[in-house]
């Protein structure tokens, strides 16, 4: 490829630094505080229901480094396609960590910054009180706990008010799978006691992974609205595609495949809480391969899982059912890195299953698989690697793997 071509066809990107918003419409034109331009060693990772992370270093002498402030300052991520000739603000987050080094011949600092769902892991329920939902929307469950999150923050006693220390530029935004708004509540009702003291973020985290759940992430958007959105998505985040397709010695020019049995379990043991009177409460769920083996001769893998703020043994059965069929199939997990200049913002997007093609020594791969994360490896002249990791589907899209439901002697080779 000509550098002419590699000017025209490499992503560009940008990082900038902003003072932290603790009132709505903190836009990026009005917070900006100047522009890092000496980042190296940079990588965006964003996941599946997880806190996106951006990491980078910069020289501890520099004028960039001085506009780093831990805890203070937020660092914004842009991406320029140059399909649409349109610049992406692809994160947003807090400075959560840096580490300088320092010798006789240099001054380095890396910098991790973490997005604003990783600041709801912070965050805690301070009354001593239970909060109890019942039979209420998860999507009203999930719009309550942010809201107690980021703006009704005290201490147990309830004076004084935290705010506006405890503001968080977020708001709760229902979507559908495909991404498009979604007016009408989920239809899920649950039954929940969160005991005081429980994390904010990790009570958001378990309630997703429940039969009927949701996924969620957050969408930067200081750029236009001046606030970010915690996504709920319902029934699921994704759509299936055809459009596209992950094969390797084409789209994917590099892969690492791996099988785990830390990833698997045919039998689930939840423990709940009883209130500290005997017996224990517990939830169970298994599948046949537990002990089918005449057909499947891989015995019994158990996992156990504890719930301490769960009350309710309905609730319980719900997450141990949730865990079973997350964890009941097994499914390899890919690393792929894509052939340079082939991605584009959306193509594949998170949640999304395609196809994905693998044939290489012992391996003949033609499956169906979703995409858990999108990480960028940015180089110093602004080219990036784009990793795709791709792994086993949500609850409510294990559907789709059934087609490729093998033994796990097949699935060796998968």
């Amino acid at each position: 490829m000509t550098n002419s071509l590699l000017e025209e066809t490499a992503a560009r990107w940008r990082f900038t630094v902003h003072r932290r918003s603790f009132a709505i419409g903190g836009f990026a034109r009005t917070t900006g505080i100047g522009e890092i331009t000496d980042a190296r060693s940079r990588r965006l990772e964003i996941g599946w229901n997880e806190p996106a992370k951006l990491t980078f270093t910069v020289d501890g002498r520099s004028p960039s480094a001085a506009l780093i402030q831990e805890l203070t300052t937020d660092i914004m991520a842009w991406r320029w396609d140059p399909e649409d000739g349109t610049e992406h603000l692809m994160f947003r987050g807090v400075v959560s960590a840096t580490e300088d080094t320092i010798s006789a011949q240099a001054h380095s600092v890396n910098v991790t910054a973490t997005d604003y769902f990783g600041m709801l892991l912070r965050r805690y329920l301070n009354p001593a009180a239970d909060l109890v939902y019942t039979q209420t929307d998860q999507d009203t469950i999930v719009a309550d706990l942010r809201t107690r999150a980021t703006t009704g923050q005290a201490p147990a006693a309830g004076t004084p008010s935290f705010a506006p220390g405890s503001f968080l530029p977020l708001d709760v935004v229902r979507v559908n799978a495909d991404g498009s708004a979604r007016a009408a509540l989920s239809g899920q009702l649950r039954d929940r006691t969160y005991t005081g003291g429980s994390v904010v973020g990790s009570l958001i985290s378990d309630l997703s992974a429940v039969i009927n759940g949701f996924d969620f992430d957050i969408q930067p958007a200081a750029d236009v609205d001046g606030i970010d959105h915690l996504r709920v998505w319902y029934p699921s985040r994704g759509v299936s595609r055809n459009d596209l397709a992950l094969v390797y010695g084409s789209t994917v020019s590099a892969l690492t495949r791996s099988v785990a049995s830390s990833e698997y379990s045919n039998y689930i043991r939840v423990l709940g809480d009883n209130g500290g009177t005997p017996p224990q409460m517990i939830a169970e769920a298994w599948n046949a391969d537990a002990n089918d083996v005449g057909r499947i001769p891989v015995g019994l893998w158990a996992a156990v899982d504890s719930q301490s703020d769960v009350k309710v043994a309905a609730t319980l059965k719900q997450k141990a059912d949730g865990d079973l069929a997350l964890q009941g199939v097994l499914v390899p997990s890919y690393s792929l890195t894509l052939r340079p200049g082939w991605y584009r913002p959306g193509f594949p997007a998170i949640g999304d299953t395609v196809p994905l093609v693998v044939k290489s020594g012992r391996l003949d791969v033609s499956a169906t698989v979703r995409v858990i994360g999108l990480n960028y490896a940015i180089s110093d002249d602004a080219t990036e690697d784009v990793e795709v990791a791709v792994a086993r589907p949500a609850l409510t899209l294990t559907a789709l793997f059934t087609k490729t439901r093998r033994d796990v002697d097949a699935l060796a080779r998968r």
